[in-house]
């Protein structure tokens, strides 16, 4: 611990007494100034004992002026010279340690200022020394715990033990990896969020205690290791961050170069499972370790092969996403999140559009034994929309296009009324509304509101919300021609039905 104002004035050798402001004397001093400017504040750290005495001075309130800039800037406290201009305490400076709570000391005349330095400099050293021992004592066994339970838990567990406080390690965006002891999770996320995560180290001193922090990477950002406790700090004890932030930057690198060699050694099965006639068993293991669901695959298709870096950023990526590369240039992608990946194929700023860039085509939820149904698919869609310039086109979005591709296990009709009446039939059981009859209406006449309500006996806004239902029963939107065209297929193949009806 720092020296404290009370420890000084208790050393008998330097015949210190308190003339205000005992409440501050637990105060600790960072360094011993003298001083006779009239606000040397500008040059001063928190925690400075200021001595002076007096001589320069305008008088006694220039002293008073100078004990209350100190008290503002969070000093240690004043020491007056005796015998020298003063015989005691201005009680102009007596006012302002009673008011402020700034500690004021009588420097007697006999006690040379360096002395009191000397003091405070030889527990800064000790201290020092103290912290340089146990930094020493404690680098193997920062590498023992990251050998034992992993770089994360271990070095912030050992870290947590020395300094009595707790450490964590958090992830770019601020959420808690690991942490040491485990009930400071709050405690940590709230330090985390509290300070952005930048290339820089952290320091942070507030009324709570103080808190440290180093960025972990190589190259970029993966986090910070966060030290807190209610101590200062030494400088050693920053050495000893810096080094522990190293062992965590050390296995999280390595981490990351493991998982993107296997994104590369994996690209060749994803290939593979991609081909006719290719084991789904052997598609639905690789898919799984990987964390996709083998029963809702989406495949997307890149017109361009996978740009340097492809790996090492679905290393990073969350969600899951497999890539492959194919005979054609293209680039394919797997994913059990669509919705997810999509949006982050639009983020011009995001690093997947970057590596990833250009149009790209989307199935619909495939099965791993379909992978190969699911690539027709995106390279249908893919092929549509470079021709409509979309950036991002799904087969959903294609309405009859996709019924094409579609499992030849079934026939095309079957597969209309499966997709398109059966669920307009049940939504009119539950709603009591003739929708099937809207929507043919609606196609009738051409997509005119005023004619099909015309036709339907009811009012524009009625059909308007009733194609609204019929939209959100089929997840389609209506304006798409192809949807529309799906929808007239689907009522061709209703109105051809067993039971004759349309």
């Amino acid at each position: 611990m720092p020296l404290s104002v009370r420890e000084l004035v208790a050393r008998r050798e330097f015949g210190l007494t308190v003339a205000a402001g005992a409440s501050g004397l637990d105060r600790p001093i960072s360094w011993v100034h003298a001083s006779e400017v009239c606000d040397p504040t500008p040059w001063l750290e928190a925690g400075s004992l200021v001595l002076t005495t007096g001589i320069g001075r305008a008088g006694p309130e220039s002293v008073a002026a100078t004990a209350r800039r100190l008290a503002a800037s969070g000093a240690a406290g004043i020491g007056i010279a005796v015998d020298l201009v003063y015989d005691d305490v201005p009680p102009e400076v007596v006012r302002v340690g009673a008011e402020t709570g700034l500690p004021v000391l009588v420097v007697p005349y006999t006690t040379p200022f360096v002395a009191l330095a000397q003091a405070v400099a030889s527990r800064i050293a000790s201290e020092e020394r103290s912290a340089l021992h146990r930094a020493l004592h404690l680098y193997p066994r920062l590498t023992a715990a990251a050998l034992e339970l992993g770089a994360m838990r271990g070095t912030t567990r050992e870290l947590a033990r020395e300094y009595g406080g707790w450490a964590a390690v958090v992830d770019p965006a601020g959420e808690v990896l690991a942490v040491a002891p485990e009930i400071a999770v709050a405690d940590a996320a709230r330090a985390a969020s509290a300070a952005a995560v930048s290339g820089q180290s952290l320091s942070v001193v507030d009324s709570h205690g103080h808190l440290v922090g180093h960025t972990l990477g190589a190259g970029a950002v993966r986090g910070r290791l966060l030290v807190w406790r209610e101590e200062p700090f030494a400088r050693p004890d920053y050495t000893v961050v810096a080094a522990a932030a190293s062992l965590v930057t050390y296995d999280v690198e390595q981490r990351r170069r493991t998982r993107a060699e296997g994104h590369r050694a994996a690209a060749e099965a994803v290939r593979e499972t991609l081909e006719e006639g290719a084991d789904p068993v052997t598609a639905t293991r690789l898919l799984t370790s990987w964390g996709l669901d083998p029963q809702d695959i989406t495949v997307v298709v890149l017109r361009t092969p996978p740009a340097a870096g492809t790996y090492d950023v679905l290393t990073d990526y969350e969600p899951p996403v497999l890539a492959t590369s194919t005979d054609r240039g293209e680039t394919v992608l797997l994913t059990s999140r669509p919705a997810e990946v999509l949006a982050a194929l639009r983020d011009p700023a995001g690093p997947l559009d970057r590596v990833c860039p250009g149009p790209a085509g989307v199935s619909e939820a495939v099965s791993t034994g379909s992978l190969t149904q699911g690539l027709r698919q995106a390279r249908q869609a893919l092929a549509i929309g470079l021709r409509e310039g979309r950036a991002v086109t799904s087969i959903r979005e294609l309405g009859a296009i996709e019924l094409l591709l579609a499992s030849a296990e079934r026939s095309v009709p079957d597969i209309l009324v499966a997709r398109v009446i059966d669920p307009l039939r049940r939504a009119e059981e539950d709603r009591g509304v003739p929708l099937i009859a809207t929507v043919r209406a609606f196609l009738d006449n051409n997509g005119s509101l005023a004619r099909a309500a015309a036709e339907l006996g009811i009012h524009r806004h009625t059909l308007h919300h009733r194609l609204g239902v019929v939209g959100r029963v089929l997840d389609r939107d209506l304006d798409s021609a192809y949807v529309r065209l799906e929808l007239a297929l689907a009522l061709q193949a209703h109105a051809l039905g067993a039971d004759g009806t349309a």
